[in-house]
């Protein structure tokens, strides 16, 4: 297992397109805060801040990405029956590359948090990092994680059951808008559905219920209910996502 993390962390170091997109991620922080600069009421430098300088869009969009193609990729192009004649089993296979993604997911959020908090103390020293604005900036970056790991796991699940690497791209990009757009919608059906409480999508919310506990009452889920659902529906898409792999021919 660890030799199949390292190859897969190794992997995702040396390909063309994550430096590329760490170049780009950190040019996009630094226009960001140009522009809290130069367009204060478009963006303000506390609003630039809280966000991470807009870096956790761009994040979301990058492992959305990695996550849709990360077997169905390396299925389309043989390159599973390699390892498997190395005798590493389906499930070693799998397990590794989510905990590899994992794994790289926190070293990309903590690194765009850092650079956020050196650009605003090179650029916008004017904003004092009072109590309220910690919290605010760190419960912000902390909903934005939960989120977008809740939707890894489904959209590695949907990975699984597509063979088809530019397919599932799709399928996992055209998917999150419809995802984030339909959670808005079934938060006010759950007021007139209660039954609804309980479906996956509105266990996405717990990152933003952690940060404003009155969010419950559109949940209509307590803090704990939240947390388990959001625990299980996960396990749930990453254990169905395993079998779905093991299941299929390389």
């Amino acid at each position: 297992m660890r030799t199949l993390i390292r190859q897969e962390s190794y992997k995702y170091i040396k390909q063309r397109g994550t430096q590329i997109f760490l170049i780009g991620l950190f040019i996009f922080q630094l226009l960001i805060v140009f522009c809290s600069q130069r367009y204060p009421k478009v963006i303000s430098n506390k609003d630039a801040f809280l966000n991470n300088y807009l870096s956790d869009f761009l994040i979301t969009f990058f492992f959305i990405s990695i996550s849709s193609t990360i077997i169905s990729k390396e299925r389309q192009f043989g390159t599973l029956r390699s390892l498997l004649y190395r005798n590493f089993s389906y499930i070693q296979i799998i397990i590794s590359k989510i905990i590899t993604m994992l794994i790289f997911t926190i070293i990309i959020f903590l690194s765009s948090s850092v650079v956020s908090l050196g650009f605003k103390f090179i650029f916008a020293n004017k904003l004092d990092l009072t109590k309220a604005v910690w919290k605010a900036w760190l419960l912000t970056s902390l909903n934005n994680f939960l989120t977008l790991i809740f939707l890894m796991s489904l959209v590695i699940l949907l990975g699984t059951l597509i063979n088809n690497s530019n397919l599932a791209l799709m399928t996992g990009l055209i998917g999150y808008f419809v995802i984030n757009i339909f959670n808005q919608l079934l938060l006010g059906l759950i007021s007139k559905f209660n039954w609804l409480k309980w479906n996956p999508l509105n266990m996405m919310n717990l990152g933003e219920q952690i940060q404003n506990h009155d969010l419950h009452q559109l949940t209509q889920l307590s803090l704990t209910q939240i947390s388990v659902g959001y625990i299980l529906y996960m396990s749930i898409f990453i254990i169905l996502a395993i079998y779905s792999f093991c299941k299929k021919s390389i």
